[in-house]
């Protein structure tokens, strides 16, 4: 009787556990199904997206292809409005900005450049479109402009390209001395990946060799 008296006692216990606890079994178990089953449903969506984007700037590419601009900047504007949080989007602004340029409107290749430096979270890319930004305003007599945009402290690993852009903004003032200044700086942080070591050093010969004070150095 004790053995059966102690059975019957752990069963009521197990009842009156399951009935103050069994909601929040229940709750635990569907929270943690649910929350497998969201998160591979988020990943197949965000997979659909990311084809969905692949797509539309295959689309844009094609169309530059053939230089439908027209055709282009749509497929851009559907990647903006529908797919913001794509990379492909900063691909596509390069790309419409390269179009642009082609076109002869740097007015609106700038504005583009602009955006995609103010908007893209690859630090890299936005080094790349600080550089086309420059040349483009280089190109439209903006030298100002481009000084600011090639500001060293942002400069990064790319700072050989900066200093040789910035050369070029001196050169075509004719202050020369400070375009110079700039060229030996780019040769002498330059690596062939990441500026044309002949060219820069073609620059500076044009005018007249080294900076002042770097001969003897």
């Amino acid at each position: 009787m004790d053995e059966l008296l102690s059975e019957k006692e752990q069963i009521e216990k197990i009842r009156v556990w399951w009935k103050e606890n069994g909601a929040f079994v229940i709750v635990g178990l569907v929270l943690g199904i649910g929350g497998i089953a969201g998160w591979n449903y988020w990943k197949a969506y965000k997979l659909s997206q990311a084809e969905q984007a692949g797509a539309v700037y295959a689309a844009m590419s094609a169309a530059a292809e053939i230089s439908n601009s027209e055709l282009a900047a749509a497929e851009l504007l559907t990647l903006e409005n529908d797919y913001a949080s794509s990379a492909y989007i900063d691909q596509g602004r390069l790309l419409m900005a390269r179009l642009r340029v082609e076109e002869g409107d740097l007015g609106s290749a700038a504005e583009i450049l602009g955006t995609l430096i103010k908007e893209t979270d690859d630090p890299e890319l936005e080094l790349v479109a600080r550089v086309r930004l420059a040349r483009v305003l280089i190109a439209d007599a903006a030298e100002d402009q481009a000084l600011e945009v090639l500001s060293l402290d942002r400069a990064g690993v790319f700072a050989p390209r900066f200093h040789e852009l910035r050369g070029d903004v001196f050169a075509s003032r004719g202050e020369t001395e400070a375009a110079r200044e700039e060229y030996t700086l780019a040769l002498a942080g330059g690596e062939a990946d990441v500026v044309d070591l002949q060219v820069v050093q073609f620059k500076l010969d044009a005018l007249g060799g080294a900076a002042a004070g770097d001969e003897d150095s």
